[in-house]
């Protein structure tokens, strides 16, 4: 994984983006790493619903607010925007955009401060109902909300607050679809 952009980085940003995925054939499974070769997403076909249970996808309408702790993030068509004012000091969004992330591919981003630490991020690929992701720190384990736009849009967001993490934690992201 590389980190992207030292703009960021002095903003509080720690972006991460995968630099390849591997899709295990018949699971749909993505997972961040650093030797893996490109491949291409298969689509399981299935249309979106909005989620009623917890850990299920949900679908937003674009620009649609999601309070998580003290942060607030949204979904346009052009990608993720995150609004975390305690570890940047100001209410102006960051924006992921989906045209930096290739396709079959995660990038993550982590907004923290001394409450915990925002990982949030685009998935590049397809999206069904049962699409889950997954962020290893260390020997912990997190469970991440996806959140996608109606349609088939390619991608999806996903995003998880994490009381006890540390922004300068490289992450392990795995996609199941």
């Amino acid at each position: 994984m590389t980190s992207i952009g030292s703009h960021r980085r002095k903003r509080g940003w720690l972006a991460v983006v995968a630099s390849a995925a591997i899709l295990a054939t018949g699971t749909g499974v993505a997972v961040a790493s650093s030797s893996a070769s490109p491949v291409s997403a298969v689509s399981a076909g299935a249309s979106l619903q909005a989620a009623s249970t917890a850990g299920a996808v949900k679908v937003v309408a674009p620009g649609e607010r999601i309070a998580v702790a003290d942060n607030t993030l949204w979904l346009t068509a052009t990608g993720l925007h995150v609004v975390a004012p305690k570890s940047s000091g100001n209410d102006t969004p960051d924006v992921m955009r989906v045209t930096d992330v290739l396709p079959g591919k995660v990038s993550t981003i982590a907004r923290g401060d001394a409450s915990g630490v925002l990982w949030a991020g685009i998935y590049r690929g397809p999206v069904t109902p049962t699409t889950k992701v997954t962020i290893k720190l260390g020997a912990r384990t997190l469970q991440a909300e996806v959140v996608t736009l109606a349609g088939k849009p390619g991608w999806g967001a996903y995003y998880v607050f994490d009381a006890k993490g540390k922004a300068d934690v490289k992450p392990s992201i795995t996609v199941q679809s």
